[in-house]
């Protein structure tokens, strides 16, 4: 087996701010967005799991295993714990938001090898200052706590437990001010139909 972690998609979430739509599905340049989003983050792991709140058959063509939350719409913390439980905590776990088009295609290189270095229970890139934890790598050794947290204690967001935990950050290298209309961030999130043109407007730029 290789040593490179295992992906999550995480798709959990509601999309209550597209109007109706699943933001997963929903077209970006002919294709749906989690199509963009598995072409661009599959490359860097060793297998690809979609986390889904509840199973649905609305993903099959996209060919992904699934890890179902136990108890949905309690936010990305469950969703890594419905991993770990999936897969009896044998993995590291890269994780990658379902809305996020310009993944950088290093990401999960950069973080596993600031892991390795620091012997980090969690690495977490950061830009522009912000931490971006939906695109973090969490080691197998934090497993039993992340499952703990959700199900006795109720913990949803991933920050939450990064005060106990050995946590590394990788401070992702910035856009030139020259470039940055036409380059975006790298962990931009759509979540509104203006942020889904805003993505498709970079993509006219280049």
């Amino acid at each position: 087996m290789s040593d490179r972690p295992l992906g999550l998609i995480l798709c959990g979430g509601k999309s209550s701010r597209m109007i109706g739509q699943n933001k997963a599905l929903v077209d970006f340049n002919g294709e749906p967005l989690l199509q963009r989003i598995k072409s661009r983050f599959e490359p860097q792991v060793e297998g690809l799991l979609l986390n889904l709140a509840i199973e649905t058959e609305q993903y099959q063509a996209f060919g992904l295993g699934y890890s179902i939350d136990s108890s949905p719409d309690l936010g990305p913390l469950m969703g890594l714990a419905s991993a770990f439980q999936k897969t009896k905590a044998k993995r590291d776990i890269a994780l990658c938001p379902c809305d996020a088009p310009f993944i950088p295609l290093n990401l999960v290189a950069e973080l596993h090898k600031k892991m390795a270095v620091e012997d980090a229970d969690i690495v977490c890139p950061t830009y522009e200052g912000q931490l971006q934890p939906t695109f973090a790598l969490w080691h197998r050794r934090t497993a039993d706590r992340v499952i703990l947290a959700t199900q006795r204690e109720g913990a949803a967001g991933l920050k939450q437990l990064y005060p106990e935990f050995n946590v590394a950050r990788v401070d992702w290298p910035l856009v030139k001010e020259s470039e940055k209309e036409s380059e975006p961030n790298p962990f931009f999130n759509i979540n509104t139909q203006d942020e889904l043109a805003l993505a498709l407007s970079y993509l006219n730029k280049k």
